[in-house]
């Protein structure tokens, strides 16, 4: 449609564009972003011809638990009525989750609603600070002149989220004596660098990131207890005479209990068990007035795999106890690798639940559970022929039970074990705490 301007006498077209927008698309959509940071997209693309103008008809939320239509009122969504552009400004009762967002569009014919043409996902990009731990009131143990008796805190984990170590800030109260600090460690244990006053700390972990600070902030209460630490001795090997039970899967010597967990059957032609006591055929010249404890089930057969343990009859207290101490000499022939399937291992346990492995002959898939404080795939073997290696041993343990068990564990896991491993000595102690 034309027509002429009777007062100007210049022709003006007004042609109407030939139909109602019928295109509009949003190249960046389906977009992650955090919930506290504006943000804006960029300006859809349209085949619409005429004077365009943009509004938003609709706002959906999707979360997993339902679906709901966004109110105007916290709307944290505006669009550029011009260019069509999406805007989001964070709203204090903005909510997590998928937004969907109907766009009309209208020329001079007509408006089209365009359903979910822009979408976009809300998370929280914030750091989190998470503590692992049984119990917030941690008692820390200090001796009289307030150090601490381990100056890692065992009783916490702390595990982080969209954050560094770096971005962990500790507020500690009362303030801890002057160069006196608590940190965290990048493998995320708690330290204190010196020593701390008697009283009750009470310590908040939280963090910040470009996206914002930490929400969950959690609290640990230290409450400081004087104690001292004592070393009592436990159990000590002693051989005092040769011995080869023969088809025997278990039986006791020496205040010992040794029992098979698995392999093949000790009857076997080619399998036995082997305890001996020698004076003269020893690796070490220095050691040779030490008795060698041979103690395994040989075998020379196709699958010579098998598991035995070997444990002190007593039982021991785990009350107060702080860690096991182990003493041994361990020695190895060329046919049995100790770094790699062939290995002693010495494990404590709560006497419960070793009762109820003995009892249920589930040793076998209890054991990888129980606390270890000696392994010999600590070691490499340095020459060819025999291997012997004194160690000592000091490893913090925590026993649920008023009793302990140590038990010692012979592992040959190879497909064929023509040698030997065994101890020449084992002397057991538990470092224990005193209090005032």
């Amino acid at each position: 449609m034309s027509f002429t301007a009777c007062l100007t006498e210049h022709n003006v077209d007004l042609t109407l564009p030939p139909e109602a927008p019928q295109t509009l698309l949003y190249h960046q959509n389906d977009v992650v972003k955090p919930f506290t940071v504006a943000f804006e997209g960029v300006a859809p693309e349209t085949m619409a011809e005429g004077v365009l103008s943009y509004d938003i008809s609709k706002v959906t939320l999707l979360q997993p638990s339902d679906t709901t239509v966004v109110e105007d009122s916290i709307n944290p969504f505006t669009i550029n009525h011009e260019t069509g552009v999406i805007q989001y400004i964070p709203h204090d009762s903005t909510k997590l989750g998928a937004y969907l967002i109907d766009v009309i569009l209208n020329n001079e014919v007509g408006t089209t609603e365009f359903t979910q043409a822009y979408r976009t996902l809300l998370e929280d990009w914030r750091p989190k600070v998470i503590v692992d731990t049984e119990d917030n009131n941690i008692e820390l143990l200090i001796d009289n002149t307030g150090q601490p008796l381990s100056s890692v805190v065992l009783e916490v984990a702390v595990e982080l989220e969209r954050c560094e170590t770096s971005d962990v800030k500790i507020d500690i109260a009362p303030a801890l004596p002057e160069g006196t600090q608590l940190l965290l460690h990048t493998s995320g244990y708690l330290y204190f660098t010196g020593p701390v006053d008697k009283t009750s700390y009470t310590v908040v972990l939280s963090a910040k990131n470009e996206f914002g600070a930490s929400q969950a902030n959690p609290t640990l209460h230290f409450h400081t207890q004087v104690a001292s630490s004592v070393e009592r001795p436990l159990f000590e090997m002693e051989l005092t005479s040769n011995y080869k039970p023969d088809g025997l899967s278990e039986f006791e010597f020496e205040g010992m209990f040794f029992k098979q967990i698995s392999g093949p059957e000790i009857t076997s032609a080619s399998t036995w068990w082997n305890i001996n006591r020698e004076r003269n055929n020893h690796p070490n010249q220095d050691r040779r007035e030490n008795f060698i404890t041979r103690c395994y089930a040989r075998t020379i057969e196709s699958n010579s795999q098998s598991e035995h343990i070997m444990v002190p009859l007593a039982s021991f207290d785990a009350e107060n106890l702080q860690s096991i101490i182990t003493e041994t000499g361990v020695i190895f022939n060329t046919g049995v690798d100790i770094t790699g399937d062939q290995r002693i291992e010495i494990r404590v346990v709560g006497e419960t639940e070793y009762n109820e492995a003995i009892a249920n002959n589930d040793v076998a898939s209890r054991i990888d559970n129980w606390s270890l404080v000696y392994t010999t795939a600590e070691h490499e073997r340095t020459e060819k022929g025999w291997f012997f290696v004194h160690h000592t041993a000091d490893e913090g343990v925590k026993i649920n039970d008023t009793k302990l068990k140590v038990v010692v564990l012979y592992r040959h896991m190879g497909e064929s074990n023509s040698g030997y491993m065994g101890l020449d000595q084992l002397k057991v102690s538990g470092r224990y705490l005193l209090f005032d």
